[in-house]
């Protein structure tokens, strides 16, 4: 039986001894400051207070850094906050550059609590560690505020077992790893199933997993209408409550990560831009505040009794982390807001899953350049440029990954027609055959009752972006988008779908009386005079004496510009 996530019992107990190992040396910094020194590099005093660890072979005269096959292999020892290796830095640094000491953040595992080692909360400890108590101040929210008021409890009464029944979710577990799953694979789905069936049976699994089934529940009811609309929607209220409980937000988790995710997908679907840019927020945030965007060996680990159980779910971890991202990247590239940005985040040690997409999607938001205002035009243009290209040459593999490389191309297209309106051929051939190729994908997702947002959303983008670009082209591509847009309408038969089509059919009428205008003034432009026979009376005709001249050059009556219709005289 799996046991909750929050739970830290059954957890692999530490294989270093009880006895304090001396270390024969003691680096620079912690000599010049007479410290204790743990002999490795680097050490964990170095490692707690940032400094650069550094080793001498005359006393600490010449710094010289220690390599790492100088390294005394001593036993770990037994430390409240135990070190693990430094991460290398990813940046090449030029011969004679001062490397800058890399900074480890601290997780307390048993709060899922992360933060950077210069955090107010974090000082007391550090205070501690430097006057050598034997018993420095644990992580805590030391004085805060003024304590006045207390804390909420928790306000959640709702039942969820009692709701709903043990086999409907069973259904609906399967329906969501057969839909949503294969895109947005974060979830250890046998883990999940196992603790669900615990937590139905009377075996509380605690509000982070009710608020994750709940989320699972609700977008698994939305892509097979199993349920009424009326309890979709309680068990969706059921999470937002859970989530936003100020008893529960209190203790992040990666529980809580996963059901923001979801959350942030269902309001997605079936909410307005602004309420799902800030829930995608809000979930990376989450996951800054559980360092799941950091690698084990880059944090300062608070106890080590659950280091072996975060180095097994070291995938789920960073699977979350790249979902979350990827949510938010999209989310915010398309409404036009700030994506939250917590560092640079890399996710290559993800291990690939058999019918598992999440890495094609994840490819496509690395290729997205950060909006960054102020930034300059040419460079800014030059990075759309690769990036539109970068998009169509990545795979995709599913249908809804297609539909979203087209979403993120009209998205590249939108910045680069501010930039510059007149974008080159091969561009506008690369946006073109990026929405030609999501018509198919998106009536595939249609005819599978597969709602995913971008099945229309992008679809009516499309038709805006052939519109825009008002090319032979573009507006050849107009009668398959309409075509798919009205299909979808159709099947959906909605409120939003057909004031979408609405509004589709009102700007392709509006570029079509555009174009009549165009070719009104070219008619009468082209229009060819009779021919006259005799040329004599044609060279009178075209003939000017002194005061047709000087009439001529007068300048026209200033009323003759009043008419906002082009009126050419002939």
């Amino acid at each position: 039986m799996a046991s909750p996530i929050h739970n830290g019992g059954g957890m692999p107990s530490p294989t270093t001894g009880s006895m304090r190992q001396r270390s024969r040396r003691a680096c620079f910094p912690c000599r010049q400051r007479k410290r204790k020194c743990d002999g490795r590099l680097p050490c964990l005093t170095c490692t707690g207070y940032g400094y650069e660890c550094r080793y001498g072979d005359d006393g600490g005269r010449k710094g010289t850094k220690r390599s790492a096959s100088d390294e005394v292999a001593l036993p770990q020892p037994v430390h409240k906050a135990q070190r693990l290796p430094a991460e290398t830095s990813t940046h090449s640094q030029s011969e004679g550059a001062v490397a800058t000491p890399f900074h480890h953040g601290i997780l307390d595992p048993n709060k899922w609590r992360y933060m950077s080692s210069n955090s107010a909360i974090a000082f007391p400890r550090v205070v501690g560690l430097d006057l050598q108590s034997a018993n420095p101040p644990r992580l805590h929210s030391f004085a805060y505020n003024t304590g006045l008021r207390p804390e909420p409890g928790c306000i959640v009464d709702f039942q969820l077992v009692k709701f709903i029944a043990w086999n409907q979710v069973q259904e609906l577990i399967n329906v969501y790893e057969s839909t949503i799953h294969p895109i947005f694979g974060f979830l250890d789905m046998q883990r999940l199933y196992l603790r669900c069936e615990d937590h139905w049976k009377g075996k509380s699994q605690g509000p982070g997993l009710e608020a994750l089934i709940s989320g699972i529940i609700g977008l698994a009811s939305l892509f097979s209408g199993l349920l009424a609309t009326d309890v979709e929607m309680r068990i969706v209220l059921h999470a937002k409550e859970l989530l936003e409980d100020p008893s529960h937000s209190r203790f992040p988790s990666i529980e809580q990560v996963g059901a923001w995710i979801l959350r942030t997908v269902y309001v997605r679907a079936t909410s307005r831009p602004h309420v799902s840019w800030l829930s995608s927020c809000t979930t990376m945030h989450l996951v800054e505040a559980t360092g799941l965007h950091r690698e084990m060996d880059q944090v300062v680990l608070m106890g080590d009794s659950r280091q072996g159980y975060l180095q097994e779910q070291s995938d789920v971890r960073q699977r979350t982390a790249m979902i979350a991202h990827c949510v938010n990247s999209i989310i915010s590239y398309d409404y036009g807001r700030s994506a939250v940005y917590i560092g640079p985040l890399s996710f290559n040690k993800i291990v690939p899953r058999d019918g598992d997409f999440s890495l094609h999607l994840y490819s496509l938001v690395r290729g997205l350049p950060r909006d960054d205002i102020g930034s300059d035009p040419h460079v800014r243009k030059s990075e759309l440029v690769a990036a539109l290209k970068y998009l169509l040459d990545a795979p995709t593999g599913h249908d809804f990954v297609t539909v979203t490389r087209a979403e993120l191309c009209f998205c590249v297209y939108r910045r680069l027609r501010l930039l510059d309106n007149c974008l080159k051929q091969d561009q506008i051939d690369q946006v073109i055959t990026a929405g030609t190729a999501a018509l198919p994908a998106a009536r595939r997702l249609m005819v599978s009752n597969h709602p995913w947002w971008n099945v229309i959303s992008t679809i009516f983008q499309f038709l805006c972006v052939l519109l825009a670009i008002d090319s032979t082209e573009s507006i050849a591509s107009v009668p398959a988008a309409m075509e798919t847009l009205e299909i979808i309408t159709t099947r959906l038969d909605t409120h939003l779908a057909n004031e979408a089509v609405n509004t589709a059919r009102l700007l392709v009428c509006a570029s079509l009386e555009k174009k009549k205008k165009g070719i009104s003034i070219l008619e009468r432009v082209a229009v060819v005079p009779d021919v006259v026979d005799n040329a004599s009376s044609a060279e009178q005709r075209w003939m000017f004496d002194e005061t047709d001249w000087d009439l001529f050059l007068q300048p026209p009556p200033a009323t003759q510009f009043l008419d906002g219709d082009f009126q050419l005289q002939i």
